[in-house]
């Protein structure tokens, strides 16, 4: 996954790949090896190039609240290729909603020919080892559904159509 990271008026290009469980990532020059374990709903310890972290996680609007050491940052997340911030894209016809990373799909949240508001929850999918909601952008019908629960998705696959 490549995207670009904003926090604090700063902004880098992060890359992500998956390397057996653990991550690589880039972010500008710096390259780091992580390993992640879940330690609640929004938390993380987070192995960093051997060093242990303590890391609290929340979804926001424009990406995610990063809590560390008692200091909260945000990060505005933006897809690097396109630009817009993720999963916050305006789309004109049908949105073709595509796996952001690699991962696996936890949960259908919709049927084929369903109606959803923009906002509304579609899939669960879990990707570095935490579950993140993916949502409509625009209102409209479930036109198809090309994953089920249990499949494993690379980065950039067809998920579903809404019309």
């Amino acid at each position: 996954m490549l995207f670009d990271a904003t926090t604090a008026g700063q902004t880098a290009r992060v890359e992500v790949r998956e390397n057996h469980g653990a991550y690589r990532v880039t972010i500008g020059e710096k390259m780091l090896e992580l390993d992640l374990v879940r330690a609640g709903n929004h938390y993380l310890s987070v192995l960093v190039d051997g060093v242990s972290h303590d890391v609290g996680i929340e979804k926001t609007a424009e990406g995610f609240a990063v809590l560390m050491r008692g200091d909260r940052f945000d990060v505005e997340i933006k897809d690097a290729v396109k630009g817009a911030v993720l999963g916050r894209a305006t789309h004109h016809g049908p949105l073709k909603l595509t796996a952001p990373m690699p991962g696996k799909i936890v949960k259908v949240l919709v049927r084929e020919g369903e109606s959803v508001e923009a906002g509304h929850g579609v899939l669960v999918m879990e990707a570095m080892k935490m579950e993140n909601e993916l949502k409509a952008n625009k209102a409209g019908k479930v036109q198809e559904i090309k994953v089920q629960e249990g499949q494993a998705v690379e980065m950039g696959a067809l998920l579903l159509v809404i019309g």
